[in-house]
């Protein structure tokens, strides 16, 4: 399977690429950040702050009308996606192996969109919130830095059976965001469903929580809608999905782009600090390594 894929692969990126020179040469000279990324901000701003089940932004028309199509119109072909099970698959960003046209749309998308834009603005708008998150857990030092830095980018893509059970995400990626990566005719239906949970507790670790179904309340079903991006905060509550196996048709196909805003090595080390000892055991471990060079990376 892995001779195939990679033959696979480097044929789709050599009949790509050929076709699609152009569109390359084109996009590079019609990039306006400066346009983007007042786009963005305005969105980001005017989205309403729910508080329940826990606190999230569902962001409409987060980008330009015409840099979301470039992003849809710039996803790899599914054999990026098909070295894993096929209901699970998934692709980091930026890409490493791709077409030129893909890699360099998308390049922007994470690091000029989501690192210099989203970012930012997210930093302005959670802020609050995660402060008094944190004040649960520990003392703030008045000059700690909680600017969030983007990791973990992935496209991700679902079909039919698809399932993961309500749960929070690692909670050093104190937020989480979900880009519905929807194209000309995809209903809303399969998106993201959000949960009250019963007797909630704090996650025992730094590792995502999975929480029984059977404690679990749905608060609200997030649909799958074009040029929308979910927000939320990993501080209570759970998040699920899932793709009924007889959905319809057969051949159905959902594409997210999730990454996780987080803070920097030395803001964790300053949280690590100043927490109790018995709260501080809940956000150690091994993930802690692997959250801070991830975050690093987008300084």
């Amino acid at each position: 399977m892995p001779c195939v894929f990679r033959r696979s692969s480097f044929l789709a990126i050599e009949q790509t690429d050929w076709q699609r020179n152009n569109e390359v040469l084109q996009f590079e000279s019609r990039l306006e950040p400066e346009r983007v990324k007042a786009h963005v901000a305005r969105a980001i701003s005017r989205a309403t702050l729910h508080t329940e089940p826990f606190p999230h932004l569902v962001i409409d028309k987060w980008l330009p009308h015409d840099v979301y199509n470039r992003m849809i119109d710039a996803l790899p072909p599914p054999v990026f996606f098909a070295d894993r099970d096929q209901s699970r698959q998934r692709l980091p960003v930026p890409f490493h192996v791709a077409p030129a046209y893909s890699r360099r749309v998308w390049q922007f998308i994470a690091n000029d969109v989501v690192g210099g834009m989203v970012g930012p603005a997210l930093t302005e708008r959670m802020g609050p919130v995660i402060r008094e998150y944190l004040r649960g857990y520990c003392e703030l030092p008045s000059d700690i830095d909680l600017t969030l830095h983007a990791s973990n980018g992935r496209i991700m893509l679902r079909r039919p059976g698809y399932m993961i059970q309500p749960h929070r995400d690692p909670r050093w990626g104190f937020v989480t965001c979900l880009v519905y990566l929807a194209r000309p005719g995809d209903d809303e239906a399969h998106g993201t469903q959000l949960y009250a949970v019963k007797d909630d507790r704090e996650a025992p670790s730094d590792k995502p929580f999975y929480i029984e179904e059977s404690r679990c309340e749905l608060i609200k079903a997030v649909p799958f809608r074009a040029n929308t991006m979910l927000v939320f905060l990993n501080s209570h509550g759970a998040h699920g999905a899932s793709i009924p196996l007889d959905a319809t048709p057969e051949t159905l196909e959902r594409y997210l782009y999730q990454f996780r805003l987080g803070p920097t090595n030395r803001a964790m080390t300053e949280l690590l600090d100043v927490m109790p000892k018995e709260k501080r055991r809940a956000w150690e471990g091994a993930k802690t390594e692997r959250s801070e060079s991830r975050s690093q990376s987008y300084d």
